[in-house]
C-alpha cells in the first residue's frame, strides 16, 4: 500500500489521519495516512528511507515547516513565497515542497463568508503558519498588521504595516480579523495568546489551532459575542489540496 502522513513533533492529537483516510475512502484509493512523530535528529533517516518505505508524500507541521526546506529538491512558487512548506510530494525520488496552507486558509475564509479585502487584520505569531496566513492575506489585498516577539523575523514580513510585541496587544477593535498562529491555544498549551481588554462587536477571532475545538482564545471571543473560527476548516481544505498533489504525481489518471 502507498503511504502518506504527517511529519511533526508531539502530534498525537492530530485529526489529519482521520480526515485523510476518509478522503481516500471516498476516492476508493488504497493509500494510508499515518503520523510521523519524530525528534529532529531522526528527520534525515526518515527522508533517506521515503522511497523504500513506499511513502509518496507527507504533510509537515510544527515545528518543521521551515526546517524541512533544507531536505527539498524543488519549491513550488507558493512555498517559495511563504518560506515554509507543509506538503511534500515525492515524484521519481524527487522531493517537491508546496504550501497548501495558503489555499486552505483562503478557502476557509470563503467557507465562513469572511472578506478581508481592504480591511485591517492582525496576525499573531511569526512561524511557518503565520507565513502562510501572511501570504494568503497579501493575495486577498488585506491591510496586514502583526504581533510577535522576534526582532530577527521582522524582515520576513516586509509588507506588514505594523509589528507589535504580543504582550503589548490589548486593543483589537481596529482589526476586522485577528488570527492566532501561535502555539498558545493548542491542546498542550491552551492559553490566551494576547490580553484582550478592548474590542469591537465586529471583530472576528480565528484560531489556527483546531484541538481543542474551542481554545481559550475562541472561548473568550464567544463570551464577548464575537464570531469565532476554528482551524478545522483550513485543515480540511489544505488536506484536500495535498491529496490532489500526491495523486497527480502518481499519474494514475
Amino acid at each position: 500500500m502507498r503511504r502518506t502522513g504527517l511529519l511533526g513533533r508531539r502530534i498525537s492529537y492530530s485529526k489529519s489521519p482521520e480526515i485523510h483516510e476518509r478522503l481516500y475512502q471516498n476516492k476508493r484509493m488504497e493509500i494510508s495516512y499515518e503520523l510521523f512523530d519524530l525528534p529532529r535528529e531522526e528527520i534525515r533517516s526518515f527522508i533517506d528511507l521515503l522511497t523504500s518505505r513506499g511513502i509518496i508524500g507527507f504533510n509537515v507541521t510544527i515545528p518543521y515547516k521551515e526546517e524541512i526546506i533544507s531536505y527539498i529538491h524543488e519549491l513550488d512558487s507558493t512555498a517559495l513565497e511563504c518560506g515554509a512548506v507543509n506538503t511534500v510530494v515525492i515524484k521519481n525520488g524527487w522531493r517537491i515542497g508546496y504550501n497548501t496552507d495558503v489555499y486552505g486558509f483562503m478557502q476557509s475564509l470563503t467557507d465562513n463568508r469572511v472578506s478581508v479585502k481592504g480591511k485591517d487584520v492582525l496576525i499573531l505569531g511569526s512561524g511557518g503558519a503565520a507565513k502562510a496566513v501572511y501570504t494568503a492575506l497579501k493575495k486577498l489585498d488585506a491591510r496586514i498588521h502583526m504581533s510577535f516577539r522576534s526582532e530577527a523575523r521582522k524582515k520576513e514580513f516586509p509588507e506588514t504595516l505594523s509589528i507589535t510585541p504580543l504582550d503589548e496587544v490589548y486593543d483589537i477593535s481596529p482589526y476586522a480579523l485577528v488570527i492566532n498562529c501561535t502555539k498558545l491555544g493548542n491542546v498542550d498549551n491552551d492559553e490566551m495568546p494576547i490580553d484582550i481588554r478592548s474590542y469591537s462587536s465586529e471583530n472576528i477571532l480565528y484560531d489556527l489551532n483546531y484541538e481543542p475545538m474551542h481554545s481559550a482564545f475562541l472561548r473568550y471571543g464567544t463570551s464577548l459575542g464575537l464570531q469565532v473560527i476554528n482551524g478545522e476548516s483550513m485543515l480540511l481544505n489544505q488536506a484536500m489540496k495535498s491529496q490532489e498533489l500526491w495523486i497527480d504525481a502518481l499519474n494514475l489518471f
